[in-house]
């Protein structure tokens, strides 16, 4: 990859899972309030390509395609990182694999899937926190999206659960390694914003097992995130961005939807 231009003042920020969904939205707050942003996807990334040129002429945009469950990839998204030398202001590791599991899959399968969650949620996320460890600057901020799961797991979710429960460690113990020079936290989001395919009987109860019972929209964790990179203070901490529904007193698990 070619060498970009260093001649950025400002900060810069990681983002892992930048192509679509809360990704996306993180991305485009950051260019749009000064940040310059290296934004990493999967397979497709739903930046419109004349925002994406926008910003790249400024140079202040770079998108990089990775599969985070090849270590082949990640080695070379690490390699691509660390040639642009962008010191790093921040980093959030957003990138997830959410499926139920299916009680009907093979052996083979269950572990396919398994080891693909712990590969998005762990190993990539070791990697490219080790791999950028020169890239850090003083008082960095590495935020990890896990999930309520990640302590309260639900059944139906159980890969999936592990795989959070597993980065939510690795952040902690990453928070310890890394201090004082980089603070590393981490936010558990709840039901803050539904998919389209979401029926409104689903959402009704989703939203009736939270306190504030509202959907909170990807504004909430942003403001979660931000409070994080601002507060010089924090750091090994796990931030609740869920409307209270950790804390509700009736936590169903069972519905099918």
């Amino acid at each position: 990859m070619e060498k970009q231009s260093n001649e950025f003042i400002g900060s810069t920020i990681l983002i892992t899972g930048a192509g679509k969904r809360l990704g996306l939205f993180l991305t485009q707050h950051y260019l749009s309030a000064g940040w310059r942003v290296i934004a990493h996807y999967n397979s497709a990334n739903e930046m419109p390509l004349a925002e994406c040129d926008k910003w790249s002429k400024k140079g202040c945009y770079i998108a990089l395609q990775a599969d985070l469950t090849s270590a082949m990839q990640v080695n070379a998204l690490v390699a691509d990182i660390n040639q642009l030398d962008w010191p790093l202001d921040g980093v959030i590791y957003n990138a997830s694999y959410f499926t139920a599991d299916d009680p009907q899959a093979s052996l083979l399968e269950r572990w396919q899937v398994q080891q693909d969650m712990i590969a998005v949620h762990v190993l990539s996320v070791d990697a490219l926190t080790n791999g950028l460890m020169t890239s850090y600057q003083a008082n960095a901020s590495i935020v990890a999206i896990t999930d309520i799961y990640a302590e309260k797991p639900n059944q139906r979710f159980a890969s999936y659960c592990a795989a959070k429960a597993g980065l939510q460690n690795l952040c902690l113990s990453y928070s310890q390694r890394l201090a004082p020079r980089v603070r590393v936290n981490i936010i558990q989001p709840g039901p803050i914003q539904f998919l389209s395919e979401h029926s409104e009987a689903y959402r009704k109860k989703v939203l009736s097992q939270s306190l504030l019972k509202s959907e909170l929209g990807y504004g909430a964790i942003l403001q979660g995130i931000e409070y994080l990179q601002q507060a010089e203070a924090v750091t090994g901490s796990i931030l609740k961005v869920d409307g209270g529904r950790a804390n509700a007193n009736h936590y169903e698990q069972l519905f099918s939807d």
